[in-house]
């Protein structure tokens, strides 16, 4: 009997269906994509920028290949598709196609324009059309609005071809499967960096006044990143936890994943990053006390209680070892000076808030154009001695407003954040409409989300290619997972 059910049991792994070798050859793509960014310094660089989109090109051109689907594709009868009736449906597309179009108009409309005399760098003032909404002028390689236009494009592309191209649920779980893999990784090499008391990433490149962790130059960064690999195994360990219960299966990597989940929250309290931490521990909570109320209302003959309990007095002795290992008293510690404002950190970007909103003031409608951020600010940051100079008398140059929700508005305008806002309204609807609530992944991936975006507000996250990158294409991932869960009921 017992070797008649293992007999069965291979036949069904045999049968089903394979992924098709072009959706492979995607999945591949992205994946590459996607892990290869945070390693390289975040893509905060122009070498990694052009690498991305390359990339994201190749991915987009894939995703658009005619595909013939075969009884070992399908389990069932061969069929063809052509994927650009799908991409030409999907609104994101033509959105995003708009805000890629109103950045270039902005880029070619400056009315600031970058001089320098090799030492130091100030902005003209130029004629541009009054019909056009206006941008500024600056080398490419200093970033300006040419590289926001490149970064926006990797990720419109790459959330374009996962949409397209991706049509198994398998196909998904791999790409989020390596994400979370990815983080764990990072969170690896950051909390070595800790141990050896070491702020030269790889051991190797030195940024004089940075603070980096892991393989990103700013400590925050490297933190808010770890945040969506955090998301990523949380919702997966959910999803295999609940398929085990269904399946009633003595074993699964639901516990593995949990692990590796704390590991990472571990890795995030050491980072220093206040504000990331925070919303960690808010977004952990959240799944917690989720999980919890499922399981109370479970009948009592379906619940886990003894193994729960067991889970959870073990996860918390690694948790708890983990930090007294890792000194985290030093963390906790500078995050209680944030919260009771006994330095200026908080306090000085809630000043960097209100200049900012001054600039969003003067052009509401069409901003000062994309990426003009650190070279139109100086004229709003004078206003204000305490952003002139630190507490030391050093002179400030604020390259970003650490508010990404009022900067893109600065850089944008009205116009330009509509259109972000209706791409992320259409995924809140379709998740909506396919009753995300009902799945455990999609409920945990999208609070993860979210809560990147909610933090936002507190710093600039989505002005790092990786973070940006990977949060707009979780997008299309947790909602093609919502809508394959849904067919198959």
């Amino acid at each position: 009997m017992f070797a008649s059910g293992a007999a069965d049991r291979g036949r069904a792994r045999r049968e089903r269906p394979r992924i098709h070798p072009a959706e492979k050859l995607l999945l591949t793509l992205v994946t590459i994509h996607l892990v290869f960014m945070p390693w390289a310094l975040g893509a905060m660089h122009l070498p990694a920028q052009i690498a991305s989109a390359v990339l994201a090109v190749l991915g987009f051109a894939v995703s658009l290949w005619p595909r013939t689907y075969t009884t070992e594709h399908t389990g069932g009868e061969a069929f063809r598709i052509t994927p650009w009736p799908r991409l030409v449906r999907f609104p994101v597309f033509w959105i995003g196609l708009t805000l890629l179009g109103y950045v270039a108009m902005q880029a070619l409309n400056p009315v600031w324009t970058y001089i320098t005399d090799g030492k130091v760098f100030w902005m003209t003032r130029i004629k541009g059309s009054d019909w056009l909404p206006p941008g500024v002028w600056a080398p490419f390689e200093k970033w300006g609005p040419w590289r926001v236009f490149m970064v926006f494009g990797s990720a419109w592309l790459t959330a374009c071809a996962v949409w397209t191209g991706f049509t198994r649920r398998r196909t998904l779980q791999i790409l989020v499967g390596a994400l979370a893999a990815n983080g764990v990784l990072l969170a690896v090499l950051g909390v070595t960096q800790r141990m050896t008391h070491t702020n030269l990433i790889y051991w190797n490149f030195d940024f004089p006044g940075a603070v980096p962790f892991a393989t990103f130059i700013y400590k925050n960064h490297g933190a808010e990143y770890l945040l969506l690999a955090l998301a990523a195994a949380c919702g997966l360990a959910a999803w295999f936890y609940f398929r085990g219960l269904r399946r009633m299966e003595k074993s699964n990597p639901s516990g593995v994943l949990a692990f590796a989940a704390t590991f990472v929250a571990v890795a995030i309290v050491t980072s220093y990053a206040r504000g990331a931490t925070l919303t960690m521990l808010a977004y952990l909570l959240a799944c917690i006390i989720g999980f919890v109320a499922h399981q109370l209302s479970l009948p009592k003959e379906h619940r886990r209680t003894p193994v729960l309990v067991v889970m959870l007095l073990v996860f918390g002795y690694f948790l708890n070892t983990g930090l007294e290992a890792l000194r985290a008293g030093e963390a906790w510690e500078r995050m209680k000076s944030g919260l009771t404002r006994q330095d200026l950190s908080w306090e000085s970007r809630e000043w960097a808030s209100a200049a900012t909103w001054e600039m969003i003031k003067d052009a509401p409608l069409t901003g000062r154009g994309a990426g003009s951020f650190q070279y139109v600010f100086p004229l709003y940051q004078h206003r204000d001695p305490k952003l002139v100079k630190s507490p030391s008398g050093s002179p400030m140059f604020w390259q970003q407003a650490h508010n990404d929700l009022l900067q893109y508005p600065a850089e944008l305008g009205v116009i330009g954040c509509a259109l972000i806002a209706a791409m992320l309204g259409w995924w809140l609807l379709h998740l909506v409409r396919s009753h995300f609530w009902e799945n455990a992944f999609s409920v945990c991936l999208t609070g993860g989300l979210l809560s990147l975006l909610a933090y936002s507000w507190f710093d600039f996250p989505f002005q790092c290619p990786a973070i940006l990158i990977t949060w707009c294409v979780l997008w299309p991932v947790v909602a093609l997972w919502t809508q394959l869960e849904e067919q198959r009921g």
